[in-house]
Parts: structure tokens; C-alpha cells; sequence
């Protein structure tokens, strides 16, 4: 396989992918589970498969199965017997590297595939028919998930190490100096809060989530002067009252959740907190204007149906910056084509 950032596959081997998706998928989980990825980066030459069954502790048919699909994945190559990572592997499937997707994997791996099955009936009726997996109170994803609390932990475990990764891109964007307190809603398991609070030692910031959320957000915060800085606001979203003496708002993916309708909504709640010249920072994944993609916008759209919200998809910048300005917001600025696929619309009051 190629070992540059394009892989090409032929339209038959596409198709595949497409049919075999979630084979696909357990080959790699499976990997991940037995550590495969890093017993190969251990030796320079690689293991020939008998003795990456003694490494797994598995038998050789079991082993030769598994890296024949991990190879026609372009997820190992075979160099005269002997099985190595790929460079694709290196960068993002060792646990050791800083793009490591593991928490991905798990998330989707317990919590958003046995809903996916779901999707023609979402299609059909409009709403998010995976929750019945969830056998607990909630007509979301976010409640229902309370009353599971290791799946809790998996689901904020994904959403901290994305917004991590996503949120240094923000923080060289937008400039946080000047404000005095900033309200990160829906700030899940605080990685936001405490990222902007160290970078801005003069700074007050408050997460404002589920309960269960906040009490999750608080146990990760070990840093005294940070833990003075970062308050946390058991809340609901969708009624609770929003505080008002914050001079700045964070709606950090938080977007895709809700139907346009409730994105306004909530954001014009936003623009009745705030002070006259106070901001809010609209921060999302986005699909292009014209609605053809990227594959990560048209893959991770239907979770949002199926299972999270049953309103929610990945909307385009465009659509961000109409809903800030429906919501009341008489300055709107826009900055597209971020990386990771995202987009960022401050609205000022």
C-alpha cells in the first residue's frame, strides 16, 4: 500500500469496503484489543506469523487470518515472511502516538455501532430509534448514558481526546486575553476549560453539563491554581438558565447535536446572557456549502440521527454563521477551512 496520505483502491475493492465495512472495522478493534500494533513496533524485522500467534497467544490459523486483513487494509506490510506496522499504523494507531485513534474505536466500537443498525427506521421516522439500546430515562444519547457510567466514561473519554486535538487549533486562532470569564457549555469532561484556563492564567472558566458530567469534569482537574480558575455548573442544557456574568460563551461542538430550529434557539439564550460586546464562539465539524461532503461530515451525520439527538448532523459553516445572526448576534465573523474539518463563527453582541 501506498505510504503517502492517498490510498487508491480500485472501484471493486471499494465496493468491498462498502459491504464489508464492518469486518473492516473488528479487524482493526480486534488488533487494538490484543496490542498487535505495538508487539509488531517492538522488533526492527518484524514477526512472521507463528510468532505473532505465540505474542498473542493464539493459534497460527487464528493469527494468519487476522494478518491477512489487517494486511489488505494497508494496516501491515510483509516484507520476506515477516509482518511490520504500516507508517499510517505509526502515526495513529500506537498508543503512544500523539494522534492515537483508540478512543474512537472504542466509542464506536460500544456504543454508536449497535445503534447504526437502526439507521433506515431514523430515516424513516426522523428520530434517533438507536436509543433503544439504552434501556434508562432520556430522549437523548447524553441522559440515557448517566445511568450507564463505563459507557459514560468511554463516550467522554472520545470527546476529550477530539476536542484536545481540536481545541490547540482554536486556541491559535482566537485570542482569549481581555475576557474575565468564559462559560464552556456543554463542556463535557472539562478538557476545553482547562486547556483555555492554563493557557490564560488570568481567566475564569465555568463547564456547564449533565450532573454526572461535571462530577467526571472535576476529578480530572489535579492543578491547584487551575482548580481555582475552573468552576463546574451542573445544568441542563436545554432549560436551566444560562449564567450572565460571563463576557464570553463557548458552543464547542455543540452544533451538530441539534436541528438548525434549536441551534438558533439556544443561541439566541447565548445572546440574552451576555453583555453588550460580549462574544460567543461557535466551534464545529462542518460539511462543505454544497452538501457533498467530506466523508467525515457524510459518516458521522447519521450518528446524530440514529442515536445522539434524532435532529443533529454535520452542518455546513454556512449554516453556522445564518444561525448566529438569526440568534440576534449583530457581528459575525467566519473562519473556514480549518483543520480536522471544522469551521469557526464568533458572533459578537
Amino acid at each position: 500500500m501506498p505510504t503517502s496520505d492517498t490510498i487508491t483502491l480500485s472501484q471493486a475493492d471499494y465496493v468491498r469496503l462498502l459491504v464489508h465495512g464492518t469486518t473492516a472495522f473488528e479487524l482493526l478493534r480486534t488488533a487494538l484489543e490484543l496490542e498487535l500494533f505495538e508487539r509488531l513496533e517492538k522488533t526492527a524485522i518484524g514477526l512472521t506469523v507463528d510468532e505473532v500467534a505465540t505474542a498473542l497467544d493464539v493459534q497460527p490459523q487464528a493469527a494468519r487470518v487476522l494478518l491477512l486483513g489487517l494486511s489488505s487494509l494497508g494496516l501491515v506490510e510483509v516484507h520476506e515472511g515477516r509482518h511490520v506496522n504500516t507508517p499510517m499504523v505509526r502515526r495513529k494507531l500506537l498508543r503512544d502516538s500523539h494522534r492515537f485513534l483508540g478512543p474512537l474505536v472504542d466509542i464506536q466500537a460500544r456504543v454508536i455501532n449497535p445503534a447504526m443498525g437502526d439507521l433506515a427506521d431514523a430515516v424513516r421516522e426522523n428520530r434517533n430509534v438507536g436509543l433503544r439500546h439504552f434501556d434508562s430515562p432520556g430522549d437523548t444519547l447524553y441522559q440515557r448514558l448517566t445511568a450507564y457510567p463505563e459507557l459514560q466514561q468511554v463516550f467522554y473519554a472520545n470527546m476529550g481526546d477530539a476536542s484536545a486535538k481540536a481545541l490547540e487549533q482554536l486556541l491559535g486562532l482566537y485570542d482569549f486575553s481581555g475576557l474575565r470569564h468564559v462559560v464552556d457549555l456543554g463542556g463535557g469532561d472539562g478538557t476545553n476549560a482547562v486547556a483555555i484556563a492554563k493557557r490564560y492564567p488570568d481567566l475564569r472558566v465555568t463547564v456547564f453539563d449533565q450532573p454526572t458530567v461535571t462530577t467526571l469534569a472535576a476529578e480530572r482537574v489535579d492543578d491547584p491554581d487551575v482548580a481555582s480558575r475552573v468552576a463546574f455548573q451542573p445544568a441542563d442544557l436545554l432549560t436551566d438558565s444560562l449564567p450572565t456574568d460571563a463576557d464570553a460563551i463557548c458552543y464547542l461542538h455543540i452544533f451538530e447535536i441539534w436541528s438548525l430550529e434549536r441551534n438558533t434557539e439556544l443561541l439566541r439564550r447565548c445572546w440574552e446572557a451576555l453583555p453588550e460586546g460580549g462574544v460567543c464562539l461557535v466551534y464545529s465539524f462542518v460539511s462543505r456549502d454544497d452538501g457533498t461532503g467530506p466523508m467525515s461530515a457524510g459518516l458521522v451525520s447519521p450518528y446524530f440521527l440514529t442515536l445522539a439527538s434524532g435532529e443533529g448532523m454535520t452542518y455546513s459553516a454556512r449554516d453556522m454563521a445564518q444561525a448566529v445572526r438569526d440568534a440576534g448576534f449583530r457581528q459575525v465573523e467566519e473562519h473556514r477551512d480549518l483543520g480536522f474539518s471544522h469551521a469557526l463563527v464568533v458572533g459578537r453582541k
